[in-house]
């Protein structure tokens, strides 16, 4: 790998968000509103505070509210239980590019997977509905959860795992554009240890500051890292262990497991082990990540014990002020025989309000080869920045608080023509509402 490369882009990720840092003076430190969350990691996500003036999160959702109504959400709630979902649909338009010059599910397109396949067109993202009974690791009791997650729309297309619901995926990108998923479906035992529990099944990957789930981001449209430098979920097993500080008010956690590689669900591909070490203490909190497994020489196996994957990933974040926190995600991939890459993006987030809030990210992604991105040939050079807000028009509802819509204006550069295959840089600008209910 480059270097020099490297260095200069994780110095331009850190320049851009120091400058924005700087230009803040404002004094006391807390987290983004709830529905606009600081990019973290659902395995471990950072603490969570309503910022200044922002109304409380609402305890429940739409569907427990009417569950509520009729007399069975309570009984539920005695059980730890909950039904909730969102919706998420945009439309985004490229000014560089007018039009799809490939299929929207062909690679390269314009490189922005999600969203942005599908030019110039009103789209349902994310219909998602989950189920789930949470369990509390830290009361050191015997207990068992569970969470199954469908979802259906445009983005479950590039996101299906290797063996559930991908048929249409195999047969060349064929079938409709709104497809079904199951992103998460597992299992949690807490066990009489303080701390510890074991989560089994399908769940979204610990790796990375971007979620699946368009909710649980800052902005619409996703990083190169999270769309082509990491994997979507993982099948296996995890045993996750926290300690609470004594009268420090932090914690440690300390996430291992194994599971059956990039994607993989029901078809066999490797087996990897992944590990996190996370802290959070006051305004800081860091994570390191790291992956490794024999994956093959060849995306999707078949499994090859000379070849193998090596994916260490660290992730820092700082809670500046009342309004404002900024966090940094460098991730490095190594594929034996096959490829290197590497990503540095920096999040910016701010809050005026409980009515809007600022987000933006400068990112640097290195492809070798092209591997990744699937273009091919020669070593890519990607930047992004993007510019986003986030308008909540009724924070004080308890039915319509999380409704929340996001504009944002989005530029991309590579060193070389392969935007659309024609360009070197992209300028976009995109448009979401999501409600969680």
């Amino acid at each position: 790998m480059r270097v020099g490369k490297v260095l200069v882009g994780v110095a331009v990720v850190m320049l851009t968000l120091a400058g924005a840092a700087w230009a803040d003076d404002t004094g006391s430190m807390a987290t983004p509103p709830p529905d606009q969350p600081a990019p973290g990691n659902e395995q471990n996500p950072p603490p969570e505070a309503p910022a200044a003036g922002a109304a409380p999160a609402p305890s429940e959702g739409a569907i427990m509210q009417g569950l509520d109504a009729i007399g069975i959400g309570k009984g539920m709630e005695q059980l730890d239980l909950s039904v909730y979902g969102f919706v998420d649909m945009g439309y985004l338009h490229d000014f560089t590019v007018f039009h799809n010059l490939t299929p929207p599910k062909s690679a390269p397109g314009d490189d922005i997977l999600f969203a942005g396949p599908y030019k110039d067109q009103f789209i349902l993202d994310q219909a998602d509905l989950a189920i789930e009974r949470t369990i509390d690791p830290m009361k050191g009791n015997f207990d068992i959860g569970f969470k199954v997650e469908g979802d259906f729309g445009r983005d479950a297309f590039f996101t299906h795992s290797n063996g559930i619901l991908d048929e249409t995926n195999k047969a060349g990108g064929t079938g409709p554009d709104d497809q079904l998923d199951i992103p998460q479906a597992y299992v949690t035992v807490a066990m009489p240890i303080q701390g510890l529990s074991f989560k089994g099944g399908k769940f979204t990957s610990i790796l990375g500051s971007e979620q699946i789930n368009p909710t649980e981001n800052g902005l619409y449209t996703h990083s190169y890292e999270f769309s082509y430098g990491l994997p979507f979920t993982q099948t296996g097993l995890l045993a996750i262990y926290t300690v609470n500080d004594t009268g420090g008010g932090g914690s440690w956690t300390f996430i291992g497991g194994a599971t059956r590689g990039w994607n993989q669900t029901l078809y066999f591909n490797s087996y990897d082990g992944v590990f996190e070490v996370a802290r959070v203490s006051g305004p800081f909190s860091w994570t390191i990540n790291f992956l490794v497994g024999p994956e093959g020489n060849l995306p999707y196996g078949p499994p090859d014990h000379s070849d193998w994957w090596l994916v260490p990933e660290a992730i820092a974040s700082y809670k500046i002020s009342d309004q404002m926190s900024v966090t940094l995600d460098l991730v490095y991939g190594d594929a034996t025989h096959l490829t290197q890459w590497f990503g540095a993006a920096g999040y910016l987030h701010y809050s005026f309000d409980k009515f809007i809030a600022f987000n933006a990210r400068a990112e640097y992604y290195y492809d070798q080869d092209g591997v990744t991105t699937g273009i091919g040939g020669a070593d890519l050079d990607y930047f992004e920045g993007t510019l986003g807000l986030a308008l909540t028009p009724f924070p004080d509802s308890s039915l319509f608080q999380s409704l929340t819509i996001r504009p944002e204006i989005r530029i991309d550069t590579v060193n070389q023509p392969v935007i659309d295959f024609t360009k070197r840089t992209q300028l976009t600008a995109a448009v979401d509402l999501y409600w969680k209910f």
